[in-house]
């Protein structure tokens, strides 16, 4: 049998997404991992192979543990608590303003996804690889409550891929602009959801009939 670890391996993991989040990962040197994760570089290698491997399972992290969270309500359509589509697609918008005006530490790193896009996805093929899966996630989500609300007559159904497209691109580029200003992205972030309300289709007032009155 092998020797047991002497180190939690998820705990390190999550220790290496966080200052990845923070810095980037070309400004994160091996020594500024082993200070943060409390391992040493032989640990690193062996347990994670590299750094740039390292930082993929960071990104990985980061999709399965903060992304989802975010996300999950698009996708949630059934149950008590269960929101309408459009109502979903604003209440996502609106918790994102709220971070970046309320929660410091997420305000100055922004999102890690759109961070290492800007920082390395022209020039590293695996980040953009990565990059690509977050924006087909966000077009399948919003597009998931999107659906929701054509299928309960709240905007027409052909609408559905256009606005999932432009509602991803929206959320990406809010992200962004809180690593410029965060009171100016919670403040767009309002505009956006306010936006995705006005989508929803006013019922026609009823017609008169013609024999009404005689």
């Amino acid at each position: 049998m092998g020797r047991p670890r002497a180190y939690d391996r998820d705990a390190a993991l999550l220790a290496a997404r966080d200052l990845f989040w923070e810095q980037g990962c070309e400004r994160t040197s091996i020594a500024d991992l082993e200070e943060r994760t409390g391992l040493n570089r032989s640990s690193l290698y062996q347990e994670f192979g590299s750094k740039q491997q390292l930082f993929d399972a960071s990104l990985e992290c980061y999709a399965d543990r903060v992304i989802s969270g975010l996300l999950a309500g698009l996708r949630s359509g059934t149950g008590l608590n269960a929101e309408t589509g459009l109502a979903a697609v604003a209440a996502l918008f609106r918790r994102v303003g709220e971070l970046c005006r309320c929660d410091a530490v997420v305000s100055m790193r922004g999102c890690m996804m759109v961070n290492a896009t800007a920082e390395l996805a022209a020039h590293d093929a695996g980040v953009r690889a990565h990059a690509a899966a977050y924006r087909d996630r966000l077009r399948a989500d919003f597009g998931a409550a999107l659906s929701r609300a054509a299928a309960s007559g709240e905007i027409p159904p052909g609408t559905v891929g256009s606005r999932a497209k432009l509602l991803a691109s929206a959320l990406m580029g809010a992200w962004l602009s809180a690593r410029i200003d965060p009171a100016d992205a919670g403040a767009l972030c309002e505009t956006i959801a306010t936006e995705a309300e006005s989508w929803r289709i006013t019922p026609a007032p009823p017609q008169r009939s013609h024999d009404a009155g005689r």
